[in-house]
């Protein structure tokens, strides 16, 4: 244990005061922090797509027991604390954003789910019941054989589903809950010249 958190406070700053790990963005102007192409005020701009992966990957690096601190630091003499507030507010409804959109796919992946599990225990269902009816004709019986085909599909695209999708999308909720209630802070940088 002590030797992980050694490597991660070689690769991030650790704040001992806060007990929470610290992920350095570096910003030239503060709209690199939105993506550029939403016209939008930036508490309601899109974030970068880029430096949404690198808080996901930095998240996910960092055990989840530690509380975050993304500190975004600026040049020298343009710091603006009205468009820090304003960022601030845009990342945290991006993050929320994020959050909405993860939880009702979660949704709409749960409602597959058991509609996938019920036509599968239907056709499951189906296929034991009539093999006892039409057992000598020919066409009844590859009717049957495909309802056991497609049961066992139906249910291991359910399983799929409830196993790998959910799960995926859980780890996206929680990396951006964890992003959400991080501390948000800009610094000022000196430039080398």
């Amino acid at each position: 244990m002590k030797k992980a958190e050694g490597i991660f406070r070689e690769l991030y700053r650790f704040d001992k005061k806060s007990g929470a790990y610290i992920i350095e963005i570096a910003l030239d102007k503060y709209s690199d922090i939105f993506s550029e192409w939403d016209p939008a005020p930036f508490k309601l701009r899109d974030i970068d797509h880029d430096l949404e992966l690198y808080l996901e990957g930095c998240s996910d690096d960092i055990p989840y027991r530690y509380p975050l601190i993304l500190s975004f630091t600026i040049p020298m003499g343009a710091r603006d604390e009205i468009i820090e507030e304003q960022a601030r507010k845009g990342l945290r409804n991006g993050f929320k954003f994020k959050i909405y959109f993860i939880r009702k796919e979660i949704a709409r992946t749960n409602a597959r789910t058991l509609l996938f599990m019920l036509i599968g225990f239907a056709f499951l269902w189906a296929a034991t019941i009539f093999p006892k009816q039409l057992a000598s004709s020919v066409f009844p019986s590859l009717l049957v054989e495909g309802l056991f085909i497609g049961g066992w599909v139906f249910l291991w695209e359910a399983i799929t589903l409830a196993l790998f999708t959910t799960t995926g999308l859980s780890h996206s909720s929680r990396v951006y809950k964890r992003l959400l209630n991080s501390t948000i802070v800009f610094r000022e940088v000196i430039q080398d010249p």
